[in-house]
């Protein structure tokens, strides 16, 4: 915390004890605390946004520490961000085990500083009070942000991106990457907030009886690639309502059909997504970085010590030809780097 406190203070060299408080609030407890419904949180951020003057030049986020960022709304502005997919990064920020106020007021107890000390007992002594900028921070920097997750802040350079889009009546966006990179959870964050219709790949697993080793040789053979073009991504380019059968591995049988919405931007996440049948398609290809120490940890704690062998001596093996079959990531994709928050 005072490595965090110091560092704001040297951007910020007029900050006074209200403002460390402040500051501490934020980085321990989020913005939790300041939700409620999405289309009013939504209004409130758009009526401030309209006052603001676009700052391109500026950072988009800043640093609260460990879990949070401030996402900086003059930048927001220059980037077409909306007010609502901002609100919806907000809701999707919440904690499910926030700190306490009072353990905010102990870790501001710990860092020596009378004066925010009791600032912060004062605010524990009443419950409904929340911290706030000085009238000397706000006449210096003239704050404006809103407070989201590390986690959440990872989706921000597909959403900068995806606000480019926004004019097109339809966009197709593929999230490509090796395995554990965190697809699954980027997609569905995007797809909460941006409202978007999401397929995944794991739908599209190449049934047992066609893995034969002539199939499997194929750069990105291993995905059912031939059907997700004939069952998905036909009919979406025709503007034709989607409906496909998820397959089951485990049963090695084809599930209850599944209905894609209409929606302005429709998500493909998964491995296999950008082989050129698919990807030529996309308005933006998104492609998610992991290094292999990372990524085999997370296949340990996801799947357990035998599966990571397996994917270790076999999937990850076919991912790693595809990619270099592919030239992926390419010059066209979003390289995402990894980040340990999002997964």
């Amino acid at each position: 915390m005072k490595t965090l406190i110091d560092w704001h203070r040297q951007q910020y060299p007029l900050m006074e004890p209200q403002d460390v408080v402040k500051l501490v609030f934020q980085a321990m407890l989020g913005c939790g605390h300041l939700l409620g419904d999405e289309s009013i949180v939504a209004q409130r951020i758009a009526a401030e946004m309209d006052g603001l003057v676009p700052s391109p030049a500026e950072p988009l986020t800043e640093t609260l520490g460990r879990d949070y960022v401030r996402l900086n709304l003059r930048r927001a502005k220059a980037d077409g961000l909306p007010p609502l997919w901002i609100a919806r990064l907000m809701k999707a920020s919440t904690p499910e085990q926030a700190h306490t106020r009072l353990e905010v007021q102990q870790a501001i107890a710990a860092l020596d500083d009378p004066a925010a000390s009791a600032i912060a007992q004062r605010l524990l002594d009443e419950p409904n009070r929340l911290p706030s900028h000085t009238p000397a921070y706000h006449a210096a920097y003239a704050p404006s942000y809103r407070v989201i997750s590390r986690r959440c802040a990872k989706a921000l350079p597909v959403l900068q991106a995806a606000a480019k889009l926004q004019e097109n009546p339809r966009s197709l966006i593929c999230i490509d990457g090796p395995c554990a990179s965190g697809k699954t959870t980027l997609g569905a964050l995007l797809q909460t907030v941006v409202d978007a219709a999401l397929v995944p790949m794991d739908d599209f697993f190449l049934p047992h009886p066609q893995k034969t080793p002539e199939r499997l040789a194929q750069p990105g053979g291993n995905a059912d690639w031939e059907r997700l073009v004939e069952e998905v991504l036909t009919p979406w380019l025709k503007g034709e309502a989607v409906c496909y059968h998820p397959y089951d591995c485990h049963a090695n049988a084809l599930g209850n059909a599944v209905s894609v919405p209409e929606r302005q931007f429709t998500i493909i996440e998964g491995s296999y997504s950008l082989l050129p049948a698919i990807g030529q398609h996309a308005d933006l290809r998104v492609f998610l970085a992991v290094d292999a120490e990372t990524q085999q940890q997370r296949i340990l704690q996801r799947n357990g010590e035998g599966m990571l062998q397996m994917f270790i001596q076999r999937w990850i093996p076919l991912e790693q030809a595809y990619h270099t079959a592919y030239g992926l990531p390419d010059q066209s994709c979003l390289v995402i780097p990894d980040d340990e928050q999002l997964v």
